[in-house]
């Protein structure tokens, strides 16, 4: 596993380089200080390959409370209405301000995922599991987040 550290004072992160992080993520997770309630945002693409059998598992072993939200995929589910939905059931999860939210998925769920942690709150921790090219060279770097406006 290689750990890039982008430094950036007291907004400085980590990322994490491997081909077999997601059995891990659990463990990676308890080291990085996550209390035990994470919200998974994943899309109907790729949470059936990679949130039940891998992360989740990965969480559920580490002793984690855990609840996935899959979100139609594409660029329409990068709306204030979805958001609005997720806050809904990160209310009914009971998401603290402790709690994390997770994004696994492409730059889509990226930004919404983002967005809702950003406001959520007044803002809960966020990790990113970006899932496509895309989204591992561009919106999972720098804290770029949003929904779309129709106009």
């Amino acid at each position: 596993m290689k750990s890039v550290r982008v430094d950036l004072g007291n907004r400085s992160y980590s990322i994490l380089i491997s081909s077999c992080l997601l059995g891990r993520f659990g463990a990676l997770m308890r080291e990085h200080g996550a209390p035990g309630d994470l919200f998974i945002v994943t899309d109907h693409h790729v949470g059936p390959l990679y949130a039940e059998g891998g992360v989740v598992k990965s969480l559920i072993e580490s002793d984690f409370r855990v609840e996935t939200c899959a979100v139609p995929a594409g660029e329409s589910s990068k709306s204030i209405e979805t958001a609005l939905g997720l806050y809904t059931r990160l209310i009914g999860f009971g998401l603290k301000r402790d709690g994390w939210i997770v994004a696994l998925g492409g730059g889509v769920v990226g930004d919404l995922a983002g967005f809702v942690a950003s406001t959520y709150l007044r803002g809960v921790p966020f990790v990113q599991i970006p899932t496509t090219i895309l989204s591992q060279v561009d919106s999972s770097v720098g804290g770029k987040v949003g929904v779309n406006h129709p106009l």
